[in-house]
């Protein structure tokens, strides 16, 4: 038996003694071993906070849908016209949180948002499920509705104004659905990430890295990144 007092404190999970040059390949690995593994239905959620107009953070789960992490960005994707799209589009910044309870990670990504590009979200929207698809028509996404009822009944009208073959829908076969122009991607250039590893007794261990980012053209140049280990 060890007769260091505070050996338990060192058990489980730790980030590196000396902390990587950038912190996403160590988040880029924390998200494939749970998207791997299926832990929960939608591994691959985050929280997004932005800014509301009254001064507020508003807060939400979106998908994480790709993560760049060369260029040490992260993609999601929504509805220009709702609520944190027109958040986005006042104040282009945000806050992310990604949460993994059962191997007792988190990681915190703040950042500046652009648009992901025409080509990105077209090839992203035509991956995805028809009913999807056709959701990101029917919905105008945070707006007011009567009734769970008039929203179906906009439903229909959307599909039948798309002039779609009706008769494939009812035979569940795919159908090609053009991607709206009030969707698509979002990039956030991450300029500050935390990785959190939880410990013995809240002792966790806890790091942050932290960049410069200088507008070019429609996106940004980075700077190298800085790192500091913190106290739980």
């Amino acid at each position: 038996m060890s007769t260091d007092p505070v050996q338990f404190y060192d058990e489980g999970e730790r980030l590196p003694d000396t902390l990587p040059d950038s912190p996403f390949p160590i988040f880029k690995s924390w998200f494939d071993q749970a998207w791997d593994e299926r832990i929960t239905p939608n591994t691959n959620a985050m929280t997004i906070s932005t800014l509301h107009e009254d001064g507020f953070p508003d807060s939400r789960i979106v998908l994480c849908k790709e993560i760049e992490p060369d260029a040490g960005n992260i993609v999601f994707y929504t509805n220009y016209n709702g609520a944190k799209g027109r958040q986005l589009a006042e104040s282009p910044f945000a806050s992310v949180v990604f949460h993994w309870d059962q191997y007792e990670r988190q990681v915190r990504i703040r950042g500046r948002v652009t648009h992901a590009t025409e080509a990105e979200s077209d090839r992203y929207f035509a991956s995805r499920r028809l009913e999807s698809r056709l959701g990101a028509w029917i919905s105008d996404q945070s707006q007011p509705i009567e009734s769970r009822q008039a929203l179906l009944d906009k439903a229909a009208e959307v599909i039948a104004g798309l002039g779609l073959d009706t008769a494939a829908l009812m035979n569940g076969e795919d159908v090609v659905v053009p991607r709206p122009p009030h969707w698509g991607g979002f990039r956030i250039h991450a300029q500050s990430v935390e990785l959190w590893a939880g410990g013995v007794g809240r002792v966790h261990d806890r790091a942050r890295w932290v960049r410069d980012l200088s507008e070019s053209g429609d996106g940004f140049v980075a700077g190298s990144w800085s790192s500091t280990r913190l106290q739980p």
